[in-house]
């Protein structure tokens, strides 16, 4: 079973992806068959949708209260627009339930990725999790502003 970062703790993930079997978990459906699933009627409970890069999030917007968890996928090392996303969720349509990052993350990336409102990390299967955890706490201090939920960083001036 994959483990993941939620909440500064290290935790058996319930989340089951395409492709992966899926008893006892919760299926993961991309935007379209998330579409499908609530045109028929039928939408998951709980609802967990996966948004790749292209996937716009006002389009989401409308379903959040239906969805308990949304995953970020970061397909490559590089994609830059999951962070985005990320910021509008929690930002602009008040997301408050969990918003997973995925994919080709390394820890060095989780800082900022708590930043941007992610809380909690699935990340590339090499990295340890015990190391990523503590480089939530690599910095003191920010030049930017963020979402002080999961890392509280004093703001320089």
């Amino acid at each position: 079973m994959r483990s993941i970062i939620r909440r500064r703790e290290i935790v058996a993930d319930e989340l089951r992806y395409a492709g992966e079997p899926a008893p006892g978990g919760i299926r993961v459906l991309s935007w379209m068959e998330w579409q499908a699933a609530a045109a028929a009627g039928t939408p998951p409970d709980p609802g967990a949708l996966l948004l790749t890069a292209g996937d716009e999030v006002a389009a989401v917007a409308s379903h959040l209260d239906a969805l308990h968890y949304v995953v970020i996928e970061f397909a490559k090392i590089g994609e830059g627009r999951g962070y985005s996303q990320a910021r509008l969720l929690r930002q602009r349509y008040r997301y408050r339930r969990e918003l997973r990052a995925r994919g080709a993350l390394k820890r060095d990336q989780i800082l900022f990725l708590a930043r941007c409102g992610f809380d909690a990390f699935d990340l590339d299967p090499a990295e340890d999790l015990a190391a990523a955890v503590a480089a939530l706490d690599s910095f003191s201090v920010a030049y930017q502003g963020g979402d002080p939920s999961l890392v509280s960083l004093r703001r320089r001036a």
